[in-house]
């Protein structure tokens, strides 16, 4: 997908977690761009960490990669970066600041 300009509108996911995802999935096939930002390029099953520890799983077993699991959205991008803030903080900064 492109990151052109559209007459969409766009939809930012931060994270690819359980909820990350299945926002993700519900806007999957709507009249939306839908950007997936995570840090990392994989979904990690968490509640199997400990049956990798005692290694009654590989850790290939837990964790599938992102785009793999929303390939089939043609209107999902995912992206991998690390949110340091939005962009309403900033605005709420900057007026903090002036108001001084």
């Amino acid at each position: 997908m492109s990151t052109a300009l559209s007459s969409q509108p766009r939809v930012v996911i931060i994270g690819a977690g359980f909820a990350g995802l299945a926002v993700a999935k519900a806007l999957g096939d709507q009249p939306v761009q839908v950007t997936v930002l995570d840090r990392t390029n994989h979904h990690l099953f968490q509640p199997l960490l400990y049956q990798v520890a005692t290694a009654g799983l590989s850790p290939a077993n837990i964790a599938q990669p992102v785009r793999g699991i929303l390939r089939q959205y043609k209107n999902i991008e995912v992206l991998m970066a690390e949110v340091s803030g939005s962009g309403k903080e900033a605005r709420a900064r900057g007026r903090a600041k002036r108001a001084v």
